[in-house]
């Protein structure tokens, strides 16, 4: 059982309690902040640690285990009955009275009560379960079923026949829209309800620390790139299956889309005639042949961190602190990391490849950064989810040509100008075409939440949002009852996942370009070596600059944290992305004026009842 979910009905279980205020000595405040500071931390340390323990397929652990939860629960109702007997209104200090907010306003969904948080979290649960149910009948063969992860996505990774993904495409929709929306509005109605109660407006409780105002600039920042690779991804798409498939000037269709993600970086993509996946290195052969297993990749991106000048991990940790939570490949799992106080625990999965090997790099980041907040009380002990970020600049430096040669996994292969531009459209086509995808998850459930769109016409507002900002529309007609939302789209949907994932990505281009700057490796002003190829492995001013910004916790507010790494202008901006991807753009503009493809597209001709836009259209929300 996941921690965040524990922690969840922990805190709801804190948040009914509601005795009135009486005390205003900010003193005896102070002394009780940090009390509860104490003991919380030694309560969550417990907590994890037995749900760390914890086998799911022994009853005794797992009873256990709730045991504790319910026991914690007791002592954190305490610490909060105690809060409630302070008036922080009559406060006179402003940080004083932030932190008893935050400690007022911390029980998320769970406010809602046990019996409705079962509820929510039941629609969880599954909604995240659309992925793994094995309920679609393969294509051509009803004897067999799939589910949509690993089978489906397996042949949207390798198929290159635009009728089956079609197939799957629709058959998973007609299969599952109905059960989703199901979930889908429970879910929406008690978020709303979670936010009444504790006083704040759904936009508010469900946004956190994100601005959608940021995120429509960056997307309008990237925009003519994205136009560029459009264009192209939409040439070859109809090179490759015609008219009848795909329009020249048109959208592209979604289920083609998905297929030029999930093959970015397999054989047969739609490049691999002109930059074939076989000429780049063999990363998975090389691990095996350098003999990794699961802990060697993680000890191995640990090093990275250390290299930095971080406090290495103890090494009991390995075994006592980090341990494989199966036997089995699950697929693509991912560790779950229990990071509620410095004393971070992690469970991970056996699947080891070049792209795992690589995530490593990132998930050992969220490690650090909250060993790297050792001093904090637990209400600073948020990060704003600049974890995220850091751990994708980490991954953006391990994944280059240098650094992989410097740490002697790749020898013998020359990375020619040929493989430099190979890796980069294939790093370009899954970053870029994921990225207005993000934004737009987010912003249909922005525009439900404030209100300017309501459920019946919410699938006609989705495909507004993805032909006007990313360019594709649905492979058929939609009727009034589909709801077309990817699987991706629910995924840790009240924890505004999406959100999360669209800022990691400009976050980290913006962390990598200022850590290479730093380590002297790039500059804008001197471009003689390219940035995407720099590695700050190695660089203790890199480690300082980003140890400082990670011991701030949410002490301050993230723009001030921001501005430890970014003093002259700690605003969210693409153009770190930009620049990294600048050499694949000119080679997209000269491939498309070459063939003289039009950048944007027309209207689809799909059906989804009327859909009208205007350039203007969604300037002004906050």
């Amino acid at each position: 059982m996941k921690v965040k979910i524990l922690c969840l009905f922990l805190i709801g279980l804190v948040a009914v309690c509601n005795a009135a205020p009486l005390n205003s000595n900010e003193q005896e405040a102070r002394a009780f902040v940090q009390r509860a500071s104490t003991k919380m931390f030694n309560y969550y340390d417990e907590l994890s640690r037995e749900i760390f323990e914890a086998d799911n397929n022994d009853p005794a652990k797992v009873m256990s285990a709730l045991e504790t939860l319910v026991k914690t629960a007791k002592k954190v109702v305490e610490i909060v009955k105690e809060s409630k007997q302070y008036d922080d209104s009559k406060f006179v200090d402003p940080e004083l009275k932030y932190v008893f907010k935050i400690i007022r306003k911390s029980a998320e969904e769970a406010i809602l009560g046990e019996e409705k948080f079962v509820e929510l979290f039941a629609s969880m649960g599954m909604l995240e379960e659309l992925a793994s149910d094995k309920d679609i009948p393969a294509y051509r063969n009803n004897s067999v079923e799939l589910a949509f992860f690993p089978d489906i996505q397996d042949i949207f990774a390798k198929s290159q026949d635009p009728e089956e993904l079609k197939y799957y495409w629709t058959t998973w929709r007609a299969k599952n829209g109905a059960w989703a929306i199901g979930h889908f509005v429970n879910l929406v109605k008690s978020l709303k309800e979670a936010a009444a109660l504790t006083e704040i407006t759904p936009l508010e409780f469900w946004l956190h620390d994100y601005n959608i105002t940021e995120m429509r600039k960056v997307v309008k920042q990237i925009r003519p790139l994205y136009n560029q690779l459009h264009a192209f991804i939409r040439n070859r798409l109809y090179q490759r299956y015609g008219d009848l498939v795909i329009k020249p000037n048109g959208p592209i269709p979604h289920h083609l889309f998905e297929q030029v993600l999930a093959q970015a970086w397999t054989p047969g993509s739609i490049i691999d005639d002109m930059y074939p996946h076989k000429d780049l290195p063999p990363y998975d052969e090389i691990l095996k042949q350098n003999d990794f297993d699961t802990l060697k990749m993680f000890k191995m991106a640990d090093k990275f961190y250390q290299s930095l000048g971080f406090n290495s991990i103890p090494e009991e940790y390995w075994g006592s602190h980090f341990k494989m939570n199966s036997d089995e490949d699950e697929g693509d799992c991912k560790p779950t990391i229990f990071d509620m106080s410095p004393n971070v625990y992690m469970q991970y999965c056996q699947k080891m490849d070049f792209r795992k090997f690589l995530q490593a790099h990132g998930y050992m980041g969220e490690v650090y950064y909250a060993r790297e907040k050792v001093d904090l009380p637990v209400y600073y002990f948020d990060a704003h989810y600049l974890q995220f970020p850091v751990g994708e600049a980490v991954v953006l430096s391990a994944s280059t040509p240098k650094h992989l040669s410097a740490i002697g996994l790749v020898t013998d292969f020359k990375f020619t100008e040929e493989v430099k531009m190979n890796r980069l459209l294939r790093m370009g086509i899954h970053t870029l075409l994921n990225m207005p995808v993000y934004y737009i998850h987010t912003k249909v459930m922005y525009d439900l939440f404030a209100g300017t769109v309501d459920m019946t016409d919410l699938n006609k507002h989705y495909w507004k949002l993805m032909e006007k900002h990313a360019g594709v529309a649905p492979p058929v007609d939609r009727g009034d009852e589909a709801y077309d939302f990817p699987f991706k789209f629910y995924t840790e949907l009240t924890e505004n996942k999406q959100a999360s994932k669209f800022m990691t990505e400009v976050l980290g281009y913006q962390f990598y370009e200022k850590l290479c700057e730093i380590s002297e490796q790039y500059s804008r002003l001197d471009k003689s070596e390219p940035i995407n190829n720099c590695d700050f492995y190695g660089n203790k001013k890199a480690g300082d600059a980003l140890k400082k910004m990670m011991k701030l916790g949410s002490s301050k507010p993230m723009r001030e944290v921001l501005e430890t790494m970014f003093p002259e202008d700690p605003s969210v901006s693409a153009e770190s992305l930009i620049e990294y991807y600048a050499p694949m753009k000119s080679w997209l503009v000269k491939m498309n004026s070459e063939q003289n493809v039009r950048t944007g597209w027309l209207h689809s001709d799909k059906k989804v009842s009327i859909i009208t836009y205007n350039e203007e259209e969604d300037e002004v929300e906050e």
